[in-house]
C-alpha cells in the first residue's frame, strides 16, 4: 500500500510528528493543500517535529520550512536521525536535532502522576489547557477552536466541540476521553487520532467514552 505524502501523528503536547514521503516540494505542496482543506483549524500555528527519513537528504530543508510556514505549520526541529551525518545535515539548516523518536524523553520530562487539573468553566475558543502528568477535568464545554490536552484522562462534563488529546505522553492504551456531548474537531487518545469528519455518526452528540485499541480509537456509550 502506498504511503501518504504527508503523515501526521500526535507527539508531545502542542506538537505533532510529521513524516514526509516525497522529495518533491511540488508534490508536498499539493498534499498539504489537500490536508489543510480537510481540517483547516488543525493547521493554525501548529508546531511540528519532522521525522528524518530517506527523503529528507534530497530536500532543501530551508525551502521545506518556508513551505510549511505558508500553511501555518511551525517546524521546531527534526527527530529520528540515525547517525552523525544525518544529525549534521539537520544542524546545517540551523534546525534543532531533537534526537531519535524512540528517545524523545531527552527533550521532555519523565512522566509523573499528580492530582487532576480542574477547570470549573468553559474552555473558550483560542484557549489551550494542558494537564501535565495528570487527568484533566472540565466542568463546562470545550468550545470550537479551543484545545485541551492531558498526560492522563480527559473528562468533559459539558460539550466537547474543540480539540482534545488524552495520554499525550503515553504509548500504551491506558488513557481515555469522557464527554457528555461529542462533536469534536479533533480527538487523540494515546497518539491515535481522528478528525471531526471521521467521528462515527452513531456517537455524535452523545455521551461517549473514547479509548485507544490497537492502532485506532474505540467508542462506548456512557
Amino acid at each position: 500500500m502506498a504511503k501518504d505524502i504527508i503523515e501526521l501523528h500526535t507527539g508531545q503536547f502542542s506538537s505533532v510528528l510529521l513524516t514526509i514521503n516525497s522529495s518533491s516540494l511540488i508534490t508536498i505542496k499539493k498534499a498539504l493543500i489537500s490536508k489543510v482543506k480537510k481540517s483547516p483549524l488543525f493547521f493554525q500555528n501548529v508546531p511540528v517535529i519532522l521525522q528524518f527519513n530517506e527523503f529528507l537528504p534530497k530536500l532543501d530543508l530551508l525551502k521545506l520550512q518556508q513551505l510549511l510556514a505558508e500553511f501555518g505549520i511551525n517546524l521546531i526541529g527534526v527527530s529520528n536521525w540515525q547517525n552523525s551525518l544525518e544529525k549534521e545535515l539537520v544542524l546545517s539548516y540551523h534546525l534543532p536535532a531533537l534526537g531519535k523518536s524512540t528517545s524523545l524523553d531527552e527533550i521532555m520530562p519523565q512522566f509523573r502522576y499528580i492530582k487532576p487539573k480542574v477547570i470549573p468553566l468553559t474552555v473558550e475558543s483560542g484557549q489551550a489547557v494542558y494537564a501535565k502528568n495528570s487527568d484533566l477535568i472540565i466542568h463546562g464545554d470545550v468550545a470550537p477552536g479551543a484545545e485541551v490536552a492531558a498526560d492522563g484522562n480527559i473528562h468533559v462534563y459539558g460539550k466537547l466541540l474543540g480539540r482534545a488529546m488524552a495520554g499525550v505522553n503515553s504509548d500504551n492504551n491506558d488513557c481515555m476521553i469522557y464527554t457528555q456531548h461529542l462533536n469534536a474537531q479533533f480527538i487523540s487518545v494515546c497518539k491515535r487520532f481522528v478528525y471531526k469528519e471521521q467521528l462515527p455518526i452513531d456517537y455524535l452528540l452523545q455521551a461517549v467514552r473514547i479509548e485507544a485499541q490497537g492502532n485506532t480509537l474505540a467508542y462506548f456509550d456512557l
